[in-house]
């Protein structure tokens, strides 16, 4: 049976939620995670149009990219959108996931779709990940429990290394201990030495789920005092940072260039700044609102910016600059490249995936 958590835990692996703004609010919004899921609805929003597709098609989890929920609430009543969105799937039952910045930012997310549709290859982040420590940890167990102590130490964040996950080294030992007074051990006698077959389990943690996973993996373990050991690595690979920045398959215009990304966005018009003739052979861009990326965009050496939207004054200073700036649309930009990343979330978990189809932009031009 699929379940509520199972969708968190792809949605997690495809875009880790650590990747996420500090302002952000990602994850399980709304609903049980034990509840069963058989459909998965994917959107942009959490709208009336979407709450009721989801009615219509049955589906059991929303997994949409901007939050339900973006700031804590001191009440829910049906006296605004939020509330009443929220109290209507919790009354029908319906999980919300939300996957915001942690899906733009992540390997294979909206970014990196955007990049490929508009053709930029060889990428890198425009802006630097926020990395974080990561810890080796140890755990010997009896051969019986190794399984049970693995898979909760998986399901509470051990073991992601890059697209990989469950990832664990274990080899046979023998454990030796003898139990004091007032003990109760799972195996051996009180005052006797044992040795016991045990397995040496390692696996990889980040630093900000080390406690959930050391809790998790003392909890499954069947000693009263499990023996865990907890490395700090050096040299860890940086997360993916927000943005991409890298060349054209083939240079163009500034003009071409804006021509290429009406036919990625499938848009009749998309906003120009700078002189359509000048030629670009580096881009970068970023997916929604864009705003704030000046100094990443000259350290990157882009001549071109193709994004959602950004405030005029930060358009005028990068064409002043000779950068030419390309505006999608902020919800074109991201529905075009999450109808893109869907069929990959359908891939990872044992539902029915489907797209929304009766999202449409806010701000259409009439």
């Amino acid at each position: 049976m699929t379940t509520v958590h199972d969708i968190l835990a792809a949605v997690d692996r495809l875009a880790p939620f650590r990747l996420a703004e500090s302002w952000d609010n990602v994850g399980l919004l709304l609903g049980d995670a034990r509840a069963e899921v058989r459909r998965v609805l994917v959107a942009l929003d959490v709208t009336d149009a979407v709450c009721d597709e989801a009615d219509a098609v049955e589906a059991d989890v929303i997994v949409a990219h901007h939050p339900l929920i973006f700031q804590p609430v001191a009440r829910l009543t049906t006296d605004g959108p939020q509330g009443r969105l929220a109290l209507r799937l919790a009354a029908a039952g319906r999980a919300v996931v939300a996957a915001h910045t942690n899906l733009d930012s992540a390997d294979g997310g909206l970014c990196d779709i955007l990049a490929g549709l508009i053709g930029i290859e060889e990428t890198d982040p425009l802006e630097a990940g926020h990395g974080q420590r990561q810890y080796k940890v140890v755990c010997f167990v009896p051969e019986a429990a190794l399984e049970a102590v693995a898979q909760a130490a998986f399901e509470a964040g051990a073991g992601r290394i890059g697209r990989y996950t469950e990832t664990a080294f274990d080899v046979a030992g023998t454990g030796r201990f003898r139990p004091g007074q007032g003990t109760h051990p799972a195996e051996g006698e009180v005052g006797r030495l044992s040795r016991v077959p045990e397995r040496r389990l390692e696996t990889v943690v980040p630093a900000n789920r080390l406690g959930a996973v050391l809790a998790a993996a003392c909890k499954a373990h069947p000693y009263e005092e499990p023996l865990i050991d907890c490395v700090a690595l050096h040299g860890t690979p940086p997360d993916p940072g927000l943005g991409r920045a890298g060349h054209l398959k083939a240079s163009r215009t500034l003009g071409d260039l804006a021509d290429k990304t009406k036919e990625a966005l499938r848009c009749e018009s998309v906003r120009v700044a700078g002189d359509p003739a000048a030629l670009i052979e580096r881009a970068g861009v970023v997916t929604g609102s864009g705003g704030g990326m000046t100094a990443a965009l000259r350290a990157a050496g882009c001549q071109a910016y193709i994004t959602g939207e950004m405030k005029y004054h930060e358009v005028q200073d990068l064409a002043a600059r000779g950068i030419g700036v390309i505006l999608g649309g902020h919800w074109r930009t991201e529905r075009v490249t999450i109808e893109a990343w869907a069929p990959r979330l359908a891939e990872a978990v044992d539902a029915q995936v489907r797209m929304a189809e009766s999202e449409t932009d806010p701000t259409a031009l009439r």
